[in-house]
């Protein structure tokens, strides 16, 4: 008889969409996940949320639940300028932490994050889902197998239909979002691209944004260019804005033995003087986003229960920040800004 995983026993924070509609169905799926607690300052909505999923304890304050002995990892659904403070508490309180996207407000905050992770000797992961995709595991190999060459080129971006906004207040707000588009779509586009390629060196970046970020108003539109060591370059585009009939997202990746397409996934390879479709067949279809997040989930239980390192360490969110602050400085200053 094969032995069962042990539990391992989640304290959320924030009963907010993210965790009730990604989150929480997720660990519902999970052998071994054990929601025991949830905290949210809207406690009727925290006490509707734990019945639903049966969690024994429903808590207003993120303090209290850090004395829960009943805890031992939290997940941070919180708004962004709460992620930080949240995550150094529950590390210091010896708990492991999964922190949603983005992972923090700046570098400064992730430092800290990353450097109370180390004192405590706990797991800190960022909840970058992109990373959990079967179809970007999948590409990951061909890329890690050569199949594509030296990748010299990739593209990404997401660009969402211009609408009225209907989000949580704080998230308009710089002091507490942290940032506009670039922050809130372009950190996932930058890091999956990232992530693929191996977290290549980026020696500079070129940017432009509307409006341009600065004091309270936060951009809505943006454009960059990185130039990586060794060579390659990676362009990207984000827009809450767009005038068009639908959103859509990309990130393509142009090697010199082939090229590779994701939603949907597409590999092509040049094999003896021909160009050849060897998109392998991937099972989760339009189900890839709700997917990840059940993948990505695991993955942190896992990384809970044998300490190992996770594939979306917070190390790489704080590598993340670094070149999207040199991002959001070109695009302030209007020139090519070189990472040191």
């Amino acid at each position: 008889m094969v032995k069962a995983e042990r539990d391992v026993r989640i304290g959320i924070l924030g009963a907010g969409a993210i965790a009730q509609v990604s989150h929480l169905p997720a660990y519902a799926r999970i052998p071994g996940a054990a929601v025991t607690a949830i905290c949210d300052t809207d406690l009727p909505k925290a006490r509707r949320v734990a019945g639903r999923y049966n969690i024994p304890h429903v808590i207003r304050s993120f303090e209290e639940l850090m004395a829960l002995d009943e805890v031992e990892a939290v997940d941070i659904c919180l708004p962004n300028h709460l992620h930080a403070p949240a995550a150094i508490a529950a590390l210091e309180a010896g708990k492991h932490v999964l922190c949603e996207k983005p992972f923090s407000r700046s570098s400064k905050e992730a430092e800290r994050m990353v450097a109370a992770a180390r004192k405590q000797g706990r797991v800190l992961m960022s909840g970058f889902n992109g990373r959990y995709r079967e179809d970007a595991s999948v590409l990951k190999r061909f890329l890690s197998e050569g199949e594509l060459g030296t990748v010299f080129y990739a593209k990404t971006g997401w660009l969402m239909q211009l609408s009225e906004w209907s989000g949580p207040s704080w998230k308009g707000k710089k002091r507490y979002a942290g940032g506009g588009v670039l922050l809130d779509l372009g950190i996932q586009m930058l890091d999956a691209v990232m992530w693929l390629l191996d977290m290549p060196e980026v020696e500079s970046v070129s940017a432009s944004a509307h409006p341009r970020p600065q004091r309270e108003e936060l951009e809505t539109s943006a454009a960059a260019l990185l130039r990586l060591a060794g060579g390659g370059t990676v362009a990207l585009e984000v827009s809450w804005g767009l005038l068009m009939e639908k959103d859509f997202a990309y990130l393509n990746l142009f090697g010199d033995k082939g090229a590779a397409l994701l939603n949907p996934l597409r590999v092509h390879k040049e094999m003896h003087g021909s160009l050849v479709n060897v998109t392998p067949a991937v099972t989760a279809g339009r189900n890839s986003y709700k997917l990840s997040y059940e993948a990505e989930l695991r993955h942190f239980l896992e990384c809970v229960r044998t300490g190992s390192t996770p594939r979306s360490p917070g190390e790489e969110a704080l590598a993340m920040h670094r070149v999207l602050e040199a991002v959001y400085q070109s695009a302030l200053e209007g020139r090519e800004i070189r990472l040191g």
